[in-house]
């Protein structure tokens, strides 16, 4: 039994660990590490979609709520947005990726072209609540205005 144990928590150590690889960090708000990741939809597969990954994680005593807004932009002026979301996190609590929900289709299958600034993607609302009284804590400087 002890035996199982240990590796089921190795496992899920080593998971955690290999999902959270390649996320840059876009900014901290109010205690909640904000990163971001363009990667493949498949890793072995340079023309497969791109995806952009968020990872938030309060490092805070507080549990707060991220509101966020996601536009994404091509060179052709086409714009998808993922809509106004909010993320609950608990002190201490995490949400990354796909198996939280936080991921969104890019246009193309370029890396290059988002680096170069051909196409872009930005937050329009990014800000944290007070997960109990709904009060804006703070909001990043790092958002831009829809055109």
């Amino acid at each position: 039994m002890k035996k199982l144990l240990v590796l089921v928590i190795v496992a899920t150590t080593c998971l955690t660990a290999f999902c959270q690889k390649g996320y840059s960090d876009f900014d901290s708000v109010a205690n909640v590490l904000v990163k971001t990741k363009i990667a493949h939809t498949s890793a072995k597969d340079d023309n497969s979609p791109l995806e952009l990954s968020l990872y938030f994680q309060n490092v805070g005593s507080t549990d707060v709520i991220v509101r966020y807004q996601i536009f994404i932009e091509d060179n052709n002026g086409d714009k998808r947005h993922s809509g106004k979301k909010e993320v609950k996190l608990k002190h201490g609590q995490k949400q990354f990726g796909k198996i939280s929900n936080l991921s969104y289709e890019l246009f193309g299958t370029s890396i290059n072209s988002y680096a170069d600034g051909e196409r872009k993607w930005y937050f329009t609302i990014l800000e944290i609540k007070d997960m109990y009284t709904g009060e804006v804590i703070a909001t990043s400087d790092k958002v831009e205005e829809v055109e």
